[in-house]
C-alpha cells in the first residue's frame, strides 16, 4: 500500500460527488418542471463510480471497480429475482430504477469506506 501525501488533490476527489449532491432539491425542480423522471442521484452515480476508481488508484494502487461490479450484478440479480417470483410482476423500468439506486448506495459506502482509508 502506497502512503499518499493528502493534499488538495485528494480532498478534492473525495468531495466531488457530495459537493454534486448539494444543489439537488434545485436540480430535481428543474428535472420535475421538464417532465424528466429522473433524481440527481441518478446523474451523481457515474460520477460517483468514476471517482472511486481514481480515489482507489491513488490510494491503494488498485482499483475497486470490480468489486462493485460484482455487488452491483449480485443486487440485479436479487432485484429481478424479488419482482419476479415474490411480487409476480416484472416491470423492467421499476427495476432497473431500483437496482441504480443501489448502486448509488454501494458506490457511496465504498467512497466513504476509501475516505477513511486515506486518513488511516
Amino acid at each position: 500500500m502506497q502512503e499518499p501525501h493528502i493534499d488538495l488533490t485528494f480532498i478534492l476527489i473525495y468531495l466531488s460527488p457530495f459537493l454534486l449532491l448539494l444543489p439537488s432539491k434545485w436540480v430535481n425542480k428543474q428535472f420535475r418542471k421538464q417532465r424528466v423522471s429522473i433524481k440527481v442521484v441518478d446523474v451523481v452515480t457515474p460520477v460517483l463510480i468514476l471517482m472511486n476508481h481514481v480515489f482507489s488508484m491513488l490510494i491503494t494502487g488498485s482499483s475497486y471497480l470490480p468489486y462493485l461490479f460484482i455487488a452491483a450484478a449480485v443486487i440485479g440479480i436479487l432485484l429481478t429475482s424479488y419482482f419476479t417470483f415474490k411480487l409476480k410482476r416484472l416491470s423492467m423500468i421499476k427495476c432497473l430504477r431500483v437496482w441504480w439506486r443501489y448502486v448509488f448506495i454501494c458506490a457511496l459506502i465504498l467512497h466513504i469506506y476509501l475516505g477513511i482509508i486515506m486518513l488511516l
